[in-house]
């Protein structure tokens, strides 16, 4: 196991367990199968009792019906005789194809069936008929129970119950040891389950030891290994006690090790050269922080450290040179800015004084400026309302001859309306004269009738109908006097109403005619009104013309002082900059001069 991989450990360990289920498996299911199959052949023997218990419960009942029928002669007990013989075969024949497996059974149940079919068919069906040829004979019921055939029936029956009785023992002892064989199965199988899973719990848990005591422990002692390495036992090592993958890890880890244990040798000689040129280093950078720049650097080489001592050796080299030039320029810069300080000065002045005057130019310049928008704006208001006013006047002439137009349509559909009336109260008088013709047609109706009514009465029984007829006759005379009274009323009230119309209308035409004359006069005026001020639009726009070309100019010359003011300001702001910027320089001329003065560079 130790010189195995750890690949090769696992799919052992694992096979072993996965070879030991499987083989429980196939034992359980076979033993299964087995339960399952001794289950079917309980199940088996348990419908062969069935069958054989409904056909002696079929012979039973088909006997009883028989023995009532002898005793009383009553068909009602044999009502059912055939379908019971019928459930009888059915059974018997069922019972006969589920012992087809047991040979013995079989040939046992097929003499029952021959004999309960013989015993049906024949021996109940000649007491049968024998009873019902004896009819309602006294000693009918003894005759037929001394007889041969019933002594003859019940011979076949009982030995046919006789061959079931034999088949259900035998089957009532096959159901026994079938029992006995399933308690087996199942015991087997309980036993098998409970056995085999400890036996794979058992066989993990071992597998699990081996596992870990080949996987865990060279782990362990990597990880202790690990742990001593980091912090700071460089030599720690592992003992190599296996030739897998941990084996191999193990066996590199001791390499690393060894090469880290070399590597920090090399690195602490290398570590003590360096600290000895750098403490070089560092003296003589500590005397040129002093100020004292005469020092030399005596740490050459190839190496980072070589390099730097050169490169710092040449660094005071230029730096000696440099503040050299440094002081002799200082006292030029601080001679300068003192000549410079002074210019920027009256410079300054001149510049606070110009920058006061565009102040005040630009305020008196936007006053100027403000005025001319508002004055602007006031006569683009006038302009508008001009404008509004020209068209509303327009508009409303408009209105007002659509107005005159209309009244005089309104005139001429009322004087239409007055012809049409004058009409109406002609066409009314008309019918007045057709009403009165109407109504004395009527009253010669109504006397004719009443004439004819004293000719019918005259007639006496002849005359009845014609009587009938007059009377009738009579009674629409009348009403069609009283309906041609009521339509001359409706005449008269028309007629006032119309001449009340036309009398309103003569008015109304009146009314509409004086107010046409008033609108004519109002368009007149509102003529000369929008004449006027049509004339008042170009003054307007003259004069807004004007006023938009000075505002422009306003505008312009409040961008331009803006702007002036701006340099002035910007100029100031220089001028400022630059004093502070000389002071500036004055302070650093001086700082420079103090600061070199520290530094030695003549040896």
């Amino acid at each position: 196991m130790n010189n195995l991989s750890i690949k090769k450990k696992l799919y052992i360990g694992f096979g072993a367990i996965v070879a030991i289920i499987l083989l429980l498996l196939i034992s359980a299911y076979n033993n299964f199968a087995s339960l399952t199959d001794a289950n079917k052949w309980d199940k088996h023997t348990m419908e062969v009792l069935v069958e054989l218990d409904r056909v002696n419960s079929a012979s039973l009942q088909i006997q009883v019906d028989a023995r009532g029928y002898i005793l009383t002669g009553s068909e009602a007990n044999i009502a059912s005789e055939r379908d019971n013989v019928e459930v009888l075969r059915q059974h018997m024949a069922k019972a006969v194809q589920l012992t087809a497996d047991n040979p013995q059974q079989n040939e046992r149940l097929k003499r029952a069936q021959a004999l309960l079919a013989t015993w049906a068919d024949v021996n109940i069906r000649r007491q049968i008929d024998k009873r019902r040829a004896l009819s309602d004979a006294k000693n009918a019921a003894e005759i037929l129970g001394q007889s041969s055939e019933l002594k003859e029936a019940g011979a076949i029956v009982s030995s046919a119950r006789e061959l079931l009785d034999q088949a259900g023992e035998e089957e009532r002892r096959l159901l026994g040891e079938r029992n006995a064989k399933s308690a087996d199965l199942h015991n087997n199988q309980n036993n098998l389950l409970l056995g085999g899973g400890v036996v794979v719990v058992v066989l993990s848990l071992l597998v699990a030891y081996l596992l870990a005591r080949a996987i865990v422990a060279p782990l362990s002692n990597l990880t202790a290994a690990l742990t001593r390495l980091g912090a700071g036992d460089q030599a720690a090592r592992i003992s190599v006690i296996s030739g897998d993958e941990l084996g191999k890890v193990s066996a590199d880890f001791n390499m690393m090790a060894q090469q880290i244990q070399d590597a920090a040798m090399r690195e602490q000689e290398l570590t003590n050269q360096l600290r000895s040129k750098v403490d070089a280093l560092l003296q003589t950078v500590s005397r040129a922080a002093s100020g004292d720049m005469t020092g030399k650097v005596s740490v050459t080489g190839d190496d980072a450290i070589g390099q730097l001592g050169e490169g710092l050796q040449r660094m005071f080299d230029n730096l000696r040179s440099l503040l050299t030039n440094v002081q002799k320029a200082g006292i030029q810069v601080t001679t300068s800015a003192t000549e410079i300080a002074a210019s920027a000065k009256q410079q300054e002045a001149t510049g606070v004084e110009q920058a006061q005057t565009s102040v005040e130019v630009l305020s008196t310049t936007k006053e100027i400026s403000s005025n001319t928008s508002q004055l602007l704006k006031t006569m683009e208001d006038a302009t508008a309302v001009a404008d509004y006013t020209t068209s509303a006047t327009s508009e409303a002439q408009g209105n007002l001859r659509r107005m005159d137009q209309t009244m005089q349509n309104m005139v001429n559909a009322t004087d239409s309306i007055n012809a049409k009336l004058a009409a109406l109260s002609e066409k009314a008088s008309n019918i007045n004269s057709v009403l009165t013709t109407i109504t004395k047609v009527a009253d010669q109706t109504n006397i004719l009738s009443l004439n004819a009514a004293i000719e019918a009465e005259k007639a006496g029984e002849a005359g009845r109908g014609f009587s009938v007829v007059a009377t009738e006759i009579r009674r629409l005379a009348d009403q069609t006097s009283v309906s041609t009274w009521d339509i001359e009323q409706m005449l008269k009230e028309m007629q006032s109403a119309v001449s009340a119309s036309v009398m309103g209308m003569d008015k109304f035409s009146e009314e509409i005619r004086r107010s046409v004359g008033e609108v004519r006069q109002v368009t007149d005026q509102l003529s000369g009104v929008m004449d006027q001020v049509q004339k008042l639009a170009p003054q307007f726009d003259a004069v807004l013309q004007g006023m938009q070309a000075q505002a422009v100019g306003a505008q312009q010359i409040t961008e331009t002082m803006m702007q002036l003011n701006d340099a002035t300001q910007q100029t100031v702001e220089s001028l400022k900059a630059t004093s502070e910027a000389v002071h500036q320089l004055q302070y650093a001329a001086g700082d420079l001069q103090t600061s070199v003065a520290t530094f030695a560079v003549n040896a």
